[in-house]
C-alpha cells in the first residue's frame, strides 16, 4: 500500500501536524506499506525527525491543483490513501485531491468545516464521532478521541512493556511547549516554576528551529537547581517517564504525558487547543494553568507537588485516557485484516454504549458453555463488570467489526511478564451467525498488531474444538495449561525463557 501525507511545518506553525503524520507512517512501515511526504520546502528543516526517517519527501506548492500535478508527475504508482493534515486545505481542495488518491483521510481538530474524505481522525479528548455529523460523507468512518491519538510508536511500546516507575523515585520536572515555541511559553513556564520553588532538576525540550532557544539556554545556565536544555532530543520518552511533573501545552504532547502516567499541568497556547484542554480537564487527567497569570500558575504547581495522592490520581486518569496505541488502531482502518470472504475486519475500543450489545452476545445459546464461569450474568452484574473493565487501563476490551458491523469481542488482560516480555491473556467471542467466516482468525491477527511485542496466551477447554482449531490456525502452540503465541523474533525455543513462564 502507498500512502501520501500532505502536511507541513514551520517555525510559526510548529511541528505537530508533521509529527503525528510521521507517527502513523512509521506504523504503516511496520505493515510493509510505503509512505511519501508531500510538504513545503521549509518542513524538513523544521522537523529533523522527518529528514532522519526513511520516508520519501516531495516538495509541493500550497495550491491544490499545482500540488496534484506535481505529485501525479512524480509518483508513478497508485496512491491508496492520501492523508491530509493541513488547516489550509479545505473541502474544495480535498475534492481536487480526489484525482490523486483512491481514498482520503483527513486529520482535523477544529470541527468547523466540511470534508470530502473516507476517514476522519480527530484525536482530541472528549471528541465523539457524532461531532462530525453532517461534516463528512455518510460513508466516512470517524475515529474520534485519544484512543486513536497518533503518538510516536515508542509511546505504545512503553505501555506494552509495562515499566512502572514508583512516584517516590521521581524528582525531575519536564517542560516542553513544542519544537518551535515561537511565543516563548517556555520562558513563562520557567517563571512559574521559579515562583513555585520546585526543588528537583528541570529538563526543557526545544527544537533547533525554536527562535528563543538561546534565550532559554542562557537562563537555564543560572538556574538554581540542575537544569538541562534538550535540543531535538531522540530520548524524550525516557526523560518524561522518569519525571515527577510535566508542564506543557495542550496538544499531542499532553497525550504523551497521559500515556506515560506522568501528571501534568497544561497551558492553552492556541485557540484550537481549548476543546482538548476541556476534554483533558473533564477526564481529570491534568490541571489547567494560565501562563498570563504567573502567580496563579506557580501556586498550582506548588500545590500539586505537595500532594502525592493528587499526583497519583492525575497519573491514573491520564493512563486511562490515552494508551499510546492509537496509530495501530488507525492503521487497522487503513489496512484492515480480511475474513475468509475478503471482508474488512478491524478492532475498535469498546465503550459504555456497547454494554447491552455485549450482554446480548453473552446470552446467546452456547456462548458461555466453555467459559470459566458458564453462568450468564444478570444485567446489574454485567453493568458492574463493564464499568470496572472500561476503567482498568490494564484491560483492552475491543469490539471486532466486519465491514462496519459489530460481530464480536476480543479482550486482552495484562498478566505478569513472561521472561523479559510483556504478557496478555486473550479471549475472543464471535457472534454465532458469523462463526467459521474467518473473523476470529482476523481478530487474533489484529490483537497481534495492537500489541506486537507481547506474549499472548489463552486458556482453552479441551472439549472446545472450534476454539482449539481457531487458535491453532492462528499459530498458537500448546504449552502446559496454555496455548501461546510469541511475538516475531522472540526466543520461542529458549528453554530458560520458557521455563520462567511456569516459575
Amino acid at each position: 500500500m502507498l500512502a501520501v501525507f500532505r502536511t507541513h511545518a514551520s517555525p510559526e506553525i510548529g511541528v505537530g501536524h508533521v509529527m503525528r503524520c510521521l507517527a502513523l507512517a512509521n506504523v504503516l512501515s511496520g505493515l510493509g506499506c510505503k509512505s511519501i511526504f508531500a510538504v513545503s520546502p521549509e518542513t524538513p528543516a523544521t522537523v529533523p525527525a522527518l529528514g532522519r526517517s526513511d520516508h520519501e519527501i516531495l516538495f509541493v506548492d500550497a495550491d491544490a491543483e499545482t500540488a496534484v500535478k506535481t505529485l501525479t508527475r512524480k509518483i508513478t504508482e497508485p496512491v491508496d490513501w492520501l492523508v491530509i493534515d493541513h488547516y489550509g486545505i479545505d473541502l474544495d481542495s480535498e475534492k481536487i485531491f480526489r484525482k490523486l488518491a483512491r481514498n482520503i483521510m483527513v486529520i482535523d481538530d477544529l470541527v468547523d468545516r466540511s470534508h470530502d474524505c473516507d476517514l476522519l481522525l480527530d484525536q482530541g479528548p472528549g471528541r465523539m464521532p457524532e461531532d462530525y455529523a453532517g461534516l463528512v460523507p455518510a460513508h466516512a468512518l470517524v475515529c474520534a478521541g485519544p484512543d486513536y491519538a497518533l503518538l510516536d510508536p515508542a509511546y505504545g511500546a512503553f505501555r506494552d512493556r509495562n515499566l512502572p516507575v514508583g512516584p517516590n523515585k521521581r524528582t525531575a520536572i519536564f517542560l516542553s511547549f513544542g519544537g518551535t515555541d515561537p511565543r516563548n511559553f517556555t520562558g513563562r513556564a520557567l517563571d512559574a516554576l521559579a515562583g513555585a520553588g520546585v526543588a528537583g532538576p528541570v529538563n526543557v525540550f526545544l527544537g533547533a528551529a525554536a527562535p528563543h532557544r538561546e534565550e532559554v539556554g542562557a537562563r537555564l545556565k543560572s538556574w538554581r537547581t540542575e537544569a538541562t536544555l534538550h535540543i531535538d532530543s531522540t530520548n524524550m520518552i525516557h526523560v518524561l517517564a522518569d519525571s515527577l511533573l510535566a508542564v506543557g501545552a495542550c496538544g499531542v504532547s499532553a497525550l504523551e504525558r497521559c500515556c506515560c502516567g506522568v501528571p501534568s499541568v497544561i497551558a492553552v497556547i492556541a485557540d484550537n487547543q481549548r476543546a482538548a484542554a476541556a476534554g483533558i480537564s473533564a477526564a481529570r487527567a491534568a490541571e489547567i494553568i494560565d501562563l498570563d497569570d504567573v502567580t496563579g500558575a506557580s501556586a498550582c504547581i506548588n500545590g500539586l507537588v505537595a500532594q502525592p495522592e493528587r499526583l497519583a490520581q492525575i497519573a491514573a486518569a491520564g493512563k486511562l485516557l490515552c494508551d499510546g496505541r492509537g496509530g495501530r488502531r488507525v492503521a487497522m482502518a487503513l489496512v484492515p485484516e480480511r475474513s475468509a470472504s475478503g471482508a474488512s475486519v478491524r478492532l475498535r475500543p469498546a465503550t459504555a454504549e456497547d454494554e447491552n450489545r455485549i450482554l446480548e452476545w453473552q446470552r446467546s445459546a452456547g456462548v458461555r458453555r466453555f467459559a470459566r464461569n458458564p453462568d450468564v450474568p444478570d444485567a446489574a452484574t454485567h453493568a458492574a463488570w463493564m464499568k470496572a473493565t472500561l476503567n482498568d487501563p490494564e484491560i483492552l476490551l475491543n469490539i471486532i467489526e466486519c465491514e462496519g458491523r459489530a460481530v464480536g469481542l476480543l479482550r486482552l488482560d495484562r498478566r505478569p511478564d513472561r521472561g523479559s516480555l510483556p504478557a496478555f491473556e486473550v479471549s475472543i467471542l464471535v457472534v454465532p451467525d458469523r462463526n467459521r467466516a474467518g473473523i476470529g482468525k482476523a481478530g487474533l491477527a489484529l490483537a497481534r498488531r495492537l500489541i506486537p511485542g507481547a506474549v499472548f496466551f489463552a486458556a482453552i477447554h479441551r472439549d472446545n474444538r472450534p476454539s482449539l482449531s481457531l487458535f491453532a490456525g492462528a499459530g498458537y502452540i500448546e504449552d502446559g495449561a496454555w496455548y501461546l503465541s510469541w511475538p516475531a523474533g522472540s526466543p520461542t525455543e529458549d528453554v530458560a525463557v520458557r521455563g520462567k513462564m511456569h516459575g
